[in-house]
C-alpha cells in the first residue's frame, strides 16, 4: 500500500468560545487572525463578519497551507490538503491563540465533539476488489444490455465498495462513509484508488493495510 498523494483532509470540531470582558470587536480578530495565518480571502464586509458563517481560504502555517477555516457559532471546521496531524497542530495553535490573544473562554459542548475526514489517492500492490468478482454475472448482464441498446462492447470490472454509519442514529456528528473506488483517468491495471474515511490520515492508511493484507 502506498500513498500517492492527499486529496483532502478536514476537522470538524463543536464548540462555543465566550469572554467575561464583554463582546469581542469582530473586525479587529478577523483582521488579527488573518494577519497571523495570511488568508488570501477571509470576511470583510459588515454582513460576513456578523454572518454565522465565516469563510477565511488559503491561509498558511508551518509552511503548508489551509484550504479553508470556516468559523461557525457552535464550532470550527478546519481542511488542507495535508495529513490530519497537521491540522491538529493548526487547531491546537488556533485555539492557545484565541485564549491568549483574544481572551476567550473555549467551552466544550459535546463528550463526542470532534470528527475528521481523510480522502487519499493510494496504489495496492494486490487488486483489493478482487472480492467482488463474485458478481461477475452481473457485470456480463450490464454487458449485455449495453451491447443490445448502444451497440457498445465493453467489460464491466468492480470499480468500488463502500461502508457506511446509519446517519439517523447520530444525532450530532455524522461520519462519512468508508470508501475506496479505482481512480478515475487511470488503467484499472495501475490498480490506484481514490479512498475515504472518518478517520486521521495515519489511521485511515493501517486499514487500507489491513485491507490489503485480507485479498
Amino acid at each position: 500500500m502506498k500513498l500517492l498523494a492527499i486529496e483532502m483532509s478536514r476537522l470538524t470540531v463543536l464548540l462555543h468560545v465566550g469572554r467575561s470582558e464583554g463582546q469581542l470587536f469582530l473586525p479587529q480578530a478577523v483582521s488579527m487572525l488573518n494577519a497571523r495565518y495570511g488568508f488570501s480571502s477571509y470576511p470583510s464586509s459588515y454582513d460576513e463578519i456578523t454572518s454565522d458563517r465565516m469563510d477565511f481560504k488559503l491561509g498558511q502555517f508551518e509552511g503548508s497551507a489551509i484550504e479553508s477555516l470556516e468559523l461557525y457559532g457552535d464550532g470550527i471546521i478546519v481542511t488542507s490538503r495535508s495529513d490530519t496531524d497537521f491540522i491538529d497542530r493548526f487547531f491546537a495553535d488556533l485555539c492557545q491563540w484565541i485564549v491568549d490573544d483574544l481572551g476567550l473562554s473555549i467551552i466544550k459542548t459535546h463528550s463526542i465533539d470532534r470528527l475528521y475526514e481523510s480522502n487519499l489517492i493510494v496504489e495496492t500492490s494486490k487488486d483489493v476488489l478482487k472480492p467482488l468478482e463474485a458478481m461477475a454475472s452481473i457485470g456480463k448482464l450490464v454487458e449485455a444490455e449495453l451491447k443490445k441498446t448502444s451497440e457498445l462492447e465493453v467489460k464491466y470490472q468492480p470499480f468500488g465498495w463502500a461502508m457506511a454509519a446509519d446517519q439517523a442514529e447520530n444525532p450530532s456528528l455524522k461520519p462519512i462513509s468508508f470508501r475506496i473506488e479505482r481512480r478515475l483517468g487511470t488503467e484499472f491495471a495501475m490498480q490506484q484508488f481514490i479512498t475515504t474515511a472518518p478517520l486521521k490520515t495515519k489511521q485511515h492508511m493501517d486499514v487500507l493495510k489491513k485491507l490489503e493484507s485480507l485479498v
